[in-house]
């Protein structure tokens, strides 16, 4: 009996121009890859089909089963399939042919948690040089306006962040966020919220894991998540989505350790590359399992040769940030936004916000371009997740901390505001702050756009509130603006302003041990 996809929300489908980056060299991440030794489970003979708007879920799932624990292959070949949720066991290669696909129903009835996911698994692979389609743009509502393709030609932060959206219309946060497709009623409109699958591909609770010579396109939620997993390799992929799709993060590493991440091109609308630890699996807008799952520390993250097209933050660690980050390294890497604006919110963002301690964490060989914000580093104490006992509160009330970070060899074009280093100062007078930061041989020039700038006599103290570079506002200075911080050190930091400034290249706030070389 064929069972045909319905779409649920057929009218949300619509792609615009600026939508997706065109110009992605495939040919450098993607090749002919023999099919690997193994018994070979083909889809086809489960009863897959290609037959337009018909699912073959149950068919490639069998196909998964039948393979598991016998170092299987299951090969999906010959064209095009669409499925719901598929969960790959231990001991089985996933094999996408370069000609064929696996499709993303467009009925959220066909999801649970995930669309393709391995859980409690060791020794998969998912390869072969084909694609991941997850139809994403139906799961989320059209923007209120179409991908801005030509530059805004200024540059205005809100003074204070009033809502979410960055309000007044007129601010850089506010037009990049009102091209942005919500499953959410962000504008208050009545609708109601789509509860949308929360990953693209999932990695939970695994051991040995190999992501290679695949394209993931056009994601739900997530693109690529990590979560509990141990020695995870992900080489030579490629992640093309729809640029306007809110929370399309490109590969979220969560609470897992020895994890590398090599020769990727990202271009997404969320942030690129992100590593999280927080106290539970999943966000406040998505349905995952109904059972709450317990993550724990993040370490040994190597990511290098990464190129991120990212309309948010090209690198990040945080905001979900529970248990502790430590030992991560990005190198040899390009973040840019080069066709679509306003620029990309920020380069390098390394945040702890819920209590986790941030440490040990090496940035080197990063070229940007229409990024507007190259580094920014922040420490505040949200809480999100409250906490597991009294003597949990008692640990983290004060929040956790951001020690240790070298930031070296970066050059940027197109920057559009100030590079911010800051902890926080609460009304009881506690000041939590950052420690034993190092910026050096940083080189960095302005768009030189119109400069609206509205600078308050006291820069916004971010201590509960989600921190992003473009929700303080204007800061004093045009390079670094450095606050609540112990022995930081810029070395050969050369910033281009806009023609027109008028502000200082570094200024600092209740910074002690700052030395700039």
């Amino acid at each position: 009996m064929k069972v045909f996809d319905t779409p649920t929300f057929p009218e949300n489908g619509i792609i615009y121009e600026g939508d997706y980056y065109l110009n992605i060299p495939y040919h450098l991440y993607i090749s002919k890859e023999d099919l690997p030794a193994g018994p070979v489970f083909d889809i086809r003979e489960y009863g897959a089909t290609t037959e337009a708007g018909v699912l073959s879920t149950e068919a490639i799932q069998k196909a998964l089963d039948a393979a598991e624990g016998k170092n299987g292959v299951v090969l999906v070949s010959g064209g095009a399939y669409t499925c719901g949720t598929l969960s790959i066991h231990s001991g089985t290669t996933l094999y996408i042919a370069p000609d064929s696909s696996i499709n993303a129903s467009k009925n959220l009835s066909s999801f649970t948690d995930a669309f393709i996911k391995t859980v409690d698994s060791e020794n998969v692979t998912i390869c072969g040089g084909g694609r991941i389609n997850a139809n994403g743009e139906y799961f989320v509502y059209l923007p209120h306006e179409r991908p801005l393709t030509a530059p805004l030609g200024y540059t205005k932060l809100p003074p204070v962040l009033t809502d979410p959206m960055g309000s007044p219309s007129d601010t850089s946060r506010f037009k990049y966020r009102e091209r942005i497709r919500y499953a959410e009623d962000k504008w208050k409109e009545g609708k109601e919220n789509i509860q949308r699958p929360m990953y693209t591909l999932w990695i939970r609770g695994s051991r040995n894991v190999d992501i290679h010579n695949i394209i993931i396109r056009d994601s739900l939620d997530w693109s690529l998540s990590v979560d509990m997993s141990e020695n995870v390799k992900i080489e030579n992929i490629i992640i093309d989505n729809n640029r306007h799709v809110a929370n399309t993060d490109g590969i979220d590493i969560m609470s897992s350790k020895h994890v590398s991440v090599k020769h990727v091109f990202i271009s997404t609308a969320d942030d690129g590359l992100c590593v999280k630890a927080p106290m539970v699996q999943g966000h406040d807008s998505i349905n995952v399992a109904d059972e709450k799952m317990p993550m724990g520390p993040a370490e040994d993250i190597t990511i290098e040769d990464a190129t991120v097209i990212s309309v948010m933050n090209a690198f990040k660690i945080g905001t979900e940030t529970y248990f502790d980050i430590k030992n991560v390294r990005c190198r040899n890497c390009t973040f840019m936004l080069p066709d679509i604006f306003p620029g990309g919110v920020s380069g390098i963002s390394i945040e702890s916000a819920d209590g986790s301690h941030i440490s040990d964490i090496q940035l080197e060989n990063i070229t940007m371009k229409n990024i507007a914000v190259p580094v920014f580093i922040s420490l505040c104490r949200r809480n999100k997740f409250g906490y597991l006992s009294e003597e949990d509160r008692k640990k983290l009330e004060k929040g956790g901390s951001v020690s240790n970070i070298t930031i070296e060899n970066i050059k940027a074009e197109g920057m559009e505001s100030s590079c911010i280093i800051t902890g926080f100062k609460d009304e009881e007078g506690y000041t939590g702050k950052v420690k034993n930061i190092t910026i050096k041989d940083f080189s960095a020039e302005y768009l030189d756009n119109e400069e609206r700038l509205e600078i308050l006599p006291e820069i916004r103290e971010n201590i509960k509130d989600y921190p992003e570079s473009n929700a303080l506002g204007d800061m004093p200075s045009y390079g670094f603006y450095i606050r609540h911080a112990d022995n930081v050190t810029l070395k050969n930091v050369n910033v281009k302003p806009r023609s027109m400034n008028t502000r200082e290249m570094i200024v600092s706030d209740d910074a002690d041990n700052l030395t700039i070389i």
